[in-house]
């Protein structure tokens, strides 16, 4: 593809000799095999956001281990994509970085575990990544206003 830009280009610089119908030709040859190279992948949304695929692959890698730690060069190469490009289009698919929306899904599920089981808070800490319940309690009562434990008793009295 590049060749058939640089082609184009050569014929352009050449003003007095500059074959139009050849650059054309060359510019349709490399958008053609740009847009068969993509094929499959969807459109981009909003310009600068995500393709549908893209947010599937990050759906897939970034909730399937909540407990571990994840870096964003692993989302980013998912998504065939460099880390900052990654980043920007991340925020603007989703609205906030990929660390704080994962953080969000873990603290998410971490909910639905609480209201739905007995298992002890520590426990249910450990399993979404927090270092121990002490890091989950102040992540949690940053977020939601509450304590873990207030947070179960609420839901368990409703």
């Amino acid at each position: 593809m590049r060749q058939l830009l640089n082609q184009a280009l050569r014929q352009l610089a050449d003003f007095d000799r500059a074959d139009r119908a050849a650059c054309a030709h060359y510019i349709a040859l490399a958008l053609r095999i740009h847009r068969e190279s993509t094929e499959g992948h969807g459109e981009r949304r909003q310009g600068s956001g995500l393709a549908a695929w893209q947010v599937q692959v990050v759906e897939e890698l970034a909730l399937t281990r909540l407990d571990t730690p994840l870096a964003i060069t692993k989302l980013a190469a998912a998504c065939n994509l460099s880390r900052g490009y990654f980043s920007r289009a991340f925020k603007a698919t989703f609205g906030e970085s990929p660390h704080r929306w994962r953080h969000g899904k873990r603290l998410e599920q971490a909910c639905h575990r609480l209201a739905h089981s007995n298992e002890a808070i520590a426990d249910i800490a450990i399993a979404f990544g927090f270092n121990d319940q002490a890091h989950f309690t102040r992540a949690f009562k940053s977020a939601l206003g509450m304590t873990p434990n207030v947070y179960r008793r609420r839901g368990k009295s409703s």
